[in-house]
């Protein structure tokens, strides 16, 4: 199949002659996707967790773990540009010693933690869609949403672009939504007067928590080096600065997510903040708004249970086609 949905399986050619605006066009899907790929729903714990780690502590947690993430993440791309590997198993069976084992390992836990994942987005999507088909069995509407989906995984990083801004713009919507409930008044009903109590500062168990439910969302190493490899003139620096971009627009949202939902809800906010919103039209559409973004983010994590696959009759390691920026012609500017 030709246009946008060549198989993603098999690396595509370098473009001779791209213009510098073509690649800035090209790397900014790339932090599009980087960005979705962090905003699944684990967004909407985050408030729940911020209940009990205190607010202050949260968002210092918040900017701690996403640096760590990121480091990390920088780690892997110098790694895989080394050795011209491109999926994380792969790159562990580069290690001297136990290379296979850690390979094998890593590969195995990849398929089933995003396995378990993949077909939990799946639920939300069809739980999600009962709102606008009530009269449909559950089961069809999982059907259904594996189908909406499907199409979606034989993209490659450029094209995802698309359903990583609507995924984008569903989160954005819930944090609107959340601030517009903040300004107008409205908190959540409670009975007793000291559930209202707010904490700006404080340590305990819900900082474990807290931990917990961001590196759920921010542990994206699995689906790095897929999208590295894709990168239109590939480089470390370059991927450094989409990195940098997108990891700094995931930390402000979610502190601001985790703060407004906190001050409106209280200490008393469930562990899903939607389940918390006054029922009406506009509380339906963040749960459609939710099952979109979920929607974006399913192809992403995918690459990382069929990078292994797709690497595996190259020889030594896998290689990409699309080369380095050190194979190509100079010039391009660090934004491109």
């Amino acid at each position: 199949m030709g246009g946008a949905f060549t198989d993603p399986l098999v690396a595509q050619t370098a473009k001779p002659g791209l213009s510098p605006r073509t690649a800035l066009s090209e790397n900014l899907a790339l932090c599009l996707n980087l960005i979705t790929a962090t905003l699944g729903c684990g967004i909407l714990s985050l408030p729940w967790a911020t209940a009990g780690a205190s607010l202050i502590s949260a968002i210092l947690l918040t900017l701690v773990i996403l640096a760590v993430n990121g480091a990390t993440n920088m780690v892997l791309v110098y790694a895989a540009e080394k050795h011209h590997t491109f999926d994380l198993g792969a790159l562990l069976g580069c290690l001297p010693a136990q290379g296979k084992v850690a390979k094998a390992f890593c590969e195995m836990t990849i398929w089933l933690t995003v396995f378990m994942c993949l077909v939990g987005y799946l639920i939300v999507v069809a739980d999600s869609s009962e709102l606008l088909l009530p009269e449909l069995p559950r089961a069809f509407r999982v059907f259904m949403s594996a189908g909406v989906i499907l199409p979606l995984c034989f993209l490659d990083q450029k094209h995802l672009a698309f359903s990583s801004t609507l995924s984008i713009a569903a989160n954005i919507y819930v944090c609107v939504l959340l601030a517009t409930l903040c300004f107008s008044g409205w908190r959540k009903p409670s009975e007793d007067e000291a559930e209202q109590d707010f904490c700006l500062l404080g340590y305990g168990e819900g900082t474990v928590t807290m931990v917990s439910a961001l590196m759920q969302a921010a542990v994206v190493q699995m689906c790095i080096l897929p999208m590295y490899e894709e990168m239109v003139g590939r480089s470390p620096e370059r991927f450094a600065v989409c990195l940098t971009f997108s990891f700094s627009f995931v930390a402000l949202l979610f502190a601001t997510f985790s703060a407004v939902a906190y001050f409106v809800l209280g200490p008393t906010v469930s562990s899903n903040v939607l389940l918390d919103l006054p029922a009406g039209i506009f509380d339906n559409l963040a749960r459609v708004a939710m099952a979109i973004a979920v929607i974006g983010v399913y192809p992403i994590l995918l690459s990382s249970m069929v990078a292994p696959i797709k690497h595996r009759n190259d020889e030594g390691s896998s290689r990409s086609s699309q080369p380095s920026v050190k194979d190509r012609e100079q010039g391009w500017p660090l934004w491109a």
